[in-house]
């Protein structure tokens, strides 16, 4: 295959998970984060679009592959609802086996280029790559082999992939009071302990390996964006002491975080090209919810399960009560005490109205967590389903908070316009965005409007679809305004580009030309590829056979409910 001519650039990816420019420009402004600032003014940057829905396992397997989720097939870390699967006992969760597409990787090794990867989530079980690789995200704690090739792992005796201490819970949530866990230097200790661990290992195989496209991603900023959201901030002269010294922790790991970052830059070298890209974006918990199964139910498009009430009904006695679910919530908020009895917690599992899928004309299907993107699907065919989705799409856009009169949808897709590809047969007819600030609920039962305040405000933070993209390098353009229209799917062919590469026709995403002069451009114009599979090929490409125990398995899912991934 094509060998390296003097166009061909290396290319040094650095993945700041769930980083933000809501945080990141005030420190950069101040001149706490001289590296970023450097790239930034020297480089071409802005928002990078992520994936719909913006979260780690569709866009990471986008990133890596520079198609959409019709094309790799990763939609979630679970099936979505409705979703048509050949599988007869039930969702499973996805992990590298998922991504149904070569990768970044496998062409790079086609053309004879070697790569170093460090902790890119949707990695586990590892394969073959050309050059090493250590996995990421869902690698079980217990996985005795966690790299390719297998014998790194044995060399990795002090590695962490990721924070275990609170796999189990989501920390600090205080919606759970009896498991609530206060925000604690001790932690911080720990996310800087795993961001010197990854400095020192990814500065050892920069050096002992050859490489013409390296790629780390940090996930700290994801989870400190997640758990410390209102600590990303300078201390207030009133507030606790406490409070002033998680604040003052949290700059201090981004100021770390931004000194790593310069140590790998000056290691890589001046001749190299620096990307730094975050899968998605960062920013406060909503505090109102919108019930959206709830709303399809009152327009009598959803239909619940037939047999009258259900055994334990709640609802019913709330109805007795006079108070809906949302102000019971508040109520027992104030109470803590309350919370803990027995009654409370099984009325907050139970619903006494179940949706039915087969006589649903149409329902809600969760994108995300609580986010504030949601799918709907639609149970007819034709020229009906055609007319109900049109119904529903003007009906959604007069849905309006009932204290402020505002709308509260911003954007309404059709299902098709965005996924497309030969894995994008069972996905949600209907995406709704809404106001960052309103999660989708999808639960039925008896609230007191379409849309509710939350019960408790934790203060943990949540994903945007605006992540954060820069490029620094020899050929990079300084910029010093903000580019629009750049997309996750997009960094791949670019990182081709830069190699010297052709893009492969099957890709979703476009090189971005306008990170470089015209005359680059001009020079060495965009060429396409023919599709390229699997590195070395495909009857060689195997993954790890490594069998993950029942404990491990359920400690995946556990985090993934803690990050706010999983209901």
């Amino acid at each position: 295959m094509e060998h390296k001519t003097q166009d061909s650039q290396r290319v040094l990816i650095i993945g700041l998970d769930g980083a933000t420019w809501d945080i990141l420009d005030p420190w950069i402004s101040d001149g706490s984060l001289p590296t970023l600032a450097r790239l930034r003014q020297n480089g071409s940057w802005g928002d990078l679009r992520s994936t719909i829905p913006p979260i780690t396992a569709p866009a990471w397997s986008t990133f890596m592959t520079g198609k959409g989720p019709g094309k790799h097939g990763v939609f979630h870390f679970v099936p979505l609802l409705g979703e048509k699967t050949s599988e007869q006992g039930g969702p499973e969760r996805v992990d590298a086996r998922s991504i149904r597409s070569s990768t970044l990787w496998d062409i790079l090794g086609h053309h004879s280029r070697k790569v170093g990867i460090i902790n890119v989530p949707m990695t586990y079980p590892p394969r073959p790559v050309p050059g090493f690789m250590i996995t990421g995200l869902l690698t079980p704690k217990g996985a005795s082999n966690f790299t390719y090739p297998a014998e790194l792992s044995r060399e990795l005796t002090d590695y962490i992939i990721d924070l275990d201490r609170f796999s189990d819970i989501q920390p600090f949530q205080a919606a759970r009071a009896s498991e609530a866990t206060a925000p604690t230097l001790a932690m911080m200790k720990e996310f800087r302990d795993m961001l010197e661990i990854r400095a020192k290992t990814t500065l050892s195989l920069m050096d002992s390996n050859p490489w013409d496209v390296f790629m780390v991603v940090f996930t700290s900023t994801d989870r400190l964006g997640h758990y410390l959201w209102p600590y990303h901030r300078y201390p207030n002269s009133d507030d606790p002491p406490e409070v002033q010294e998680l604040c003052r922790a949290v700059h201090e790991y981004y100021v770390r975080q931004d000194e790593v970052i310069g140590g790998l830059v000056g290691r890589a070298g001046s001749d190299v090209t620096v990307i730094v890209i975050s899968d998605h974006g960062m920013g406060p918990f909503s505090t109102h919810r919108i019930h959206l199964n709830n709303w399809l139910h009152q327009k009598g498009w959803l239909s619940v399960e037939a047999g009258g009430q259900r055994a334990f009904n709640p609802d019913g006695l709330l109805v007795r009560l006079g108070l809906p679910r949302d102000r019971l919530g508040r109520l027992i908020w104030q109470m803590p005490g309350l919370a803990k009895t027995r009654w409370v917690q099984k009325a907050s599992r139970s619903r006494s109205m179940a949706l039915d899928l087969n006589r649903s004309m149409a329902y809600g299907v969760p994108m995300y967590g609580s986010g504030n993107i949601t799918g709907i699907r639609i149970n007819l065919a034709g020229e009906s389903k055609e007319a109900l989705r049109q119904e529903i799409a003007e009906g959604l856009r007069t849905i309006t908070d009932p204290e402020t009169g505002r709308p509260v949808v911003q954007w309404i897709h059709w299902g098709e316009d965005y996924y497309h590809g030969p894995y994008a047969e069972s996905v949600p007819d209907i995406l709704v965005g809404a106001d960052p600030d309103y999660e989708w609920g999808h639960q039925l039962g008896r609230y007191s409007s379409i849309i509710t305040k939350r019960s408790v405000f934790s203060g943990e933070g949540y994903h945007r679809l605006e992540g954060v993209f820069i490029a620094s390098g020899p050929l990079v353009v300084a910029q010093p305004e903000p580019l629009d229209n750049l997309n996750l799917a997009d960094i791949a062919p670019t990182v081709l580009y830069l190699t010297g590469l052709p893009v492969p026709s099957d890709m979703d995403g476009r090189v971005l030309t306008e990170i470089f002069s015209r005359g680059t451009v001009e020079s060495r114009p965009v060429r396409v590829g023919e599709p390229l599979g699997y590195w070395p090929d495909a009857s060689r490409a195997l993954y790890d056979e490594e069998t993950i125990s029942e404990e491990d398995e359920e400690q995946i899912l556990a985090r993934l409910r803690a990050l706010g991934y999983l209901g």
